[in-house]
């Protein structure tokens, strides 16, 4: 059995699902990175690596690899960890650029360069197993315009949050036209939206100075979360930066939060109190503005009103509910009611709404319905900086486009009083421009009613650059970013491009733009990969799960993997600084901390011995010469010496003594305090014991009332026979004893047997009736006929009875 290695993500970088497959001349995948843009056109961006809670898809070419990240560990293979499952579908015949996963993780749309599929992908954790393939089942969408010989590249996919199920899939084509797909009928779409004019309706000229650049629409983005029309906008970005948006959008089957709707309509109906206040008299200045703005808020009146009241009449059809009547021998009786829909009910909170235009079934609803009006393209106030990579600045192309809902920082447990909205346009140089998306932003329609054309801007605030090689105009040239958002954190958007990951946190200004400041800090970038232009990335995911915690990964062209472990951002507190650690107290310091030490000189000590010293020490004295005083001299010296270190250790002595008692009064507060407390202590142990005690008396309570609770469920759940069940079993038996005879009374079946013998008695008569009918004039057939004809209803009659009571008593048994 081959070993174990620990999950980690150092350890996914070696995993077998990254080991490119070997390329072949007619796979049309390439190592050395994008294919060349055609006619100077944004390069196709590239999103091959997608993460759904622990399964890891990815792409090579054609081919769709999954494996579950099981914390479990993985087998060690030579210079590889792992498996993986290989997805099998008959439409995956194109070199697949993007994986685009639906909000329920069951549905990964497929992206070519012009074709699109949907898999329908396994269960979660079903490619734990190592090796083998999966068929999948897999379907199109709109083979007729999304086709291989397409001359209109897919610039972007997106699916809907809102759509009913996860089904509502969008996609952008090169030529402006903006689809929506419902996945239960792919074949065609249900709304299409064109950012465009049609080619076909402008003058043809050779010479032309319209910039090819702003007729290539290269990504879109729908709107912000917010209480007005901001989430139902749709922003598409052009190669030459131009931003058109358009609105109301709304998918052909949505799933809408009741309390968006609510808001939305108070909104607008709070919008058009304060016009009506602020109303101008007909021929002063302003009044024309007035009259299409009023016609405006009455168009979007109405169609809030309309929206509303579908959701309302999907509330009441959900929560309807009316008891059955009962009808003869206690069988309810069934009442007419209008055919149920097969789809399951919308999730708690949300109500199922579609766009006025359209029928719940998707086709178009009766009424006159305008078009929506094109918007933009957005004024840039101020214009952004001329900045970029490499020496033909004036050539780059905008990319991808995004809307963060930024609140700055906010203390953690706190929610976000107020919130900006910053667009972020990425070019092809390295380019990040940020600006905060104005109000002007709000459904119009193509009519007479509101015809002034309004001015929109965006405030542009600052423009990031990344940095990429200089040596490499080439590749700059190429290079098509694109934008992924981070999993936790609204105010932080990834930068992918052929040269790295770039991380952009606008949390700094946001931050101080909400508390009003005018003196803004920049944005904080950093680079987390960093690659070479042979190696491209191709793919990044963010996760933040239970299981690989919280990053990034970013996938190269040649399979190199390259995952970044990111802490979750802490906002400061405002805590103070600790307090110093108090001095300790004198009191707690023994002042006999030294010891006590008392010695005499170590010299000799021996006054005697010095007195024998002087001559004739053992005779009467006569005469006392030099000798004897010197003698004496010395004894009195050692005398004197040692009377001194005798005082010396009286000194030392007395003063301990003054230390000992010191110390004993001071270990007197000592105790008297450590007395008190312990019996502070004991006060609050003896309550800590008392809480415990009824802590553990409700924990019982808590317990018994649990207990009776189940006990309850139990019951609940399986209920005793009541008065009206016992009711209904003894119906039960007595139809029984009706069916079947009892006390010496036939049933029905015996009943029944004599009538087929009677009709086996009768049968042979008709036979011969039906012979001898010729035999017989009219007036002698006709009493025959009658008397047959009654039996013939009386033993019809008594069958379908007989047979209608079968049935029952089947059904009872």
């Amino acid at each position: 059995m081959p070993p174990l290695l620990p999950f980690s993500l150092d350890a996914l970088r070696s995993h077998a699902i990254f080991i490119p497959p070997a390329s072949t001349s007619d796979d049309g995948w390439e190592l050395v990175g994008p294919q060349p843009s055609l006619d100077g056109f944004p390069a196709p961006k590239n999103a091959r690596l997608a993460v759904r809670d622990r399964d890891l898809i990815v792409a090579f070419g054609k081919e769709i690899r999954m494996t579950s990240l099981s914390s479990e560990g993985w087998e060690v293979h030579g210079t590889s960890v792992g498996g993986y499952k290989t997805l099998k579908s008959p439409h995956l015949t194109f070199t697949i650029h993007q994986l685009v996963l639906n909000p329920t993780g069951r549905l990964l749309a497929v992206v070519g360069h012009h074709q699109l599929v949907v898999l329908v992908l396994p269960r979660a954790g079903f490619a734990s197993s190592v090796g083998g393939e999966v068929t999948c089942r897999s379907f199109p969408v709109d083979e007729y315009q999304h086709s291989p010989s397409s001359l209109i590249p897919l610039t972007k996919v997106r699916w809907h949050p809102w759509g009913e199920g996860g089904n509502s899939l969008w996609v952008l084509a090169a030529n402006g036209n903006l689809f929506e797909y419902d996945i239960l009928r792919p074949q065609d779409p249900v709304q299409k939206f064109s950012f465009l004019p049609d080619k076909t309706s402008r003058p043809k000229s050779k010479f032309s100075a319209v910039d090819p650049l702003s007729q290539y629409a290269t990504s879109f983005t729908f709107g912000p979360r917010g209480m007005d029309f901001a989430p139902l906008m749709v922003y598409a970005l052009m190669a030459n930066g131009d931003v058109y948006t358009m609105g109301p959008v709304l998918p052909s089957s949505a799933e809408v939060p009741a309390t968006y709707l609510a808001s939305l309509q108070a909104w607008v109906a709070e919008g058009l109190k304060q016009l009506e206040d602020a109303k101008a008299k007909p021929g002063e200045q302003g009044s024309a503005e007035y009259a299409s703005l009023m016609g405006r808020r009455q168009l979007q009146e109405a169609w809030v009103n309309t929206v509303v009241k579908q959701g309302s009449q999907d509330d009441e059809q959900s929560t309807l509910s009316t008891p059955p009547r009962r009808r003869g021998f206690g069988l309810p009786e069934r009442a007419p009611s209008p055919p149920q829909s097969d789809k399951p009910p919308p999730p708690p909170g949300f109500v199922r709404v579609h766009p006025p235009h359209l029928t719940a079934t998707g086709g178009p609803a009766a009424g006159m319905h305008r078009p929506l009006a094109r918007q933009g393209p957005l004024l840039f106030n101020p214009a952004p900086q001329e900045v970029g990579n490499g020496g033909d600045i004036d050539e780059q192309s905008a990319t991808d486009i995004t809307i963060l809902h930024a609140a700055g920082d906010v203390p953690e447990g706190e929610e976000a009083d107020a919130r900006v909205d910053v667009l972020a346009i990425a070019w092809s140089s390295g380019r990040v421009d940020l600006g905060i998306v104005t109000e002007g932003c709000e459904p119009r329609w193509i009519t007479s009613r509101d015809p002034a054309p309004t001015d929109i801007y965006l405030h542009i605030v600052e423009s990031v650059l990344s940095s990429f090689p200089s040596s490499e105009p080439d590749a700059i040239a190429l290079n098509s970013p694109a934008f992924v958002a981070d999993p936790i954190h609204s105010d932080v958007v990834y930068v992918g491009h052929t040269f790295g990951v770039d991380a952009i946190s606008i949390a700094p200004w946001v931050t101080q733009l909400l508390a009003g400041e005018t003196k803004l800090f920049p944005s904080d970038v950093a680079q987390l990969v960093e690659t070479s232009p042979s190696n491209p990335i191709v793919g990044i995911a963010t996760f933040c799960n239970i299981t690989l915690g919280y990053g990034l990964l970013a996938l190269a062209s040649s399979g190199q993997l390259a995952a970044v472990e990111m802490d979750v951002r802490v906002p400061d507190r405002g805590f103070a600084p600790p307090e110093p650690v108090p001095a300790p107290d004198k009191n707690s310091q023994s002042l006999l901390d030294k010891p006590f030490e008392v010695s005499l000189p170590t010299t000799q000590y021996n006054p005697k011995m010095a007195i024998r010293k002087a001559p004739d020490s053992h005779k009467v004295l006569e005469t006392i010469g030099p000798a004897h005083v010197t003698a004496l001299r010395d004894a009195a010296s050692q005398i004197k010496s040692r009377t001194h270190a005798v005082e010396e250790a009286s000194a030392k002595t007395e003063a301990r003594l003054d230390l000992q008692v010191k110390e004993y009064a001071r270990q007197l507060v000592v105790l008297r305090t450590a007395a008190a407390s312990v019996s502070a202590l004991r006060s609050v142990t003896a309550r800590n014991a008392e809480r415990a005690e009824g802590a553990l008396a409700a924990q019982q309570s808590l317990g018994d009332r649990l207990d009776a609770v189940l006990t309850a469920l139990m019951a609940e759940h399986r209920p005793q026979i009541g008065g009206v069940e016992r009711r209904w079993f003894d119906e039960l038996e007595r139809i029984r004893a009706r069916v079947n005879g009892m006390r010496g009374s036939p049933g029905f079946a015996p009943r029944a047997q004599v009538l087929k013998e009677q009709l086996e008695v009768v049968r042979p008569l008709v036979k011969t009736a039906n012979a001898r009918e010729e035999e017989y004039g009219a007036r002698q057939l006709r009493p025959l006929q009658a008397a047959l004809g009654s039996r013939g209803d009386e033993l019809a009659r008594l069958m379908r009875k007989m047979n209608a009571l079968s049935v029952r008593v089947e059904e009872i048994d």
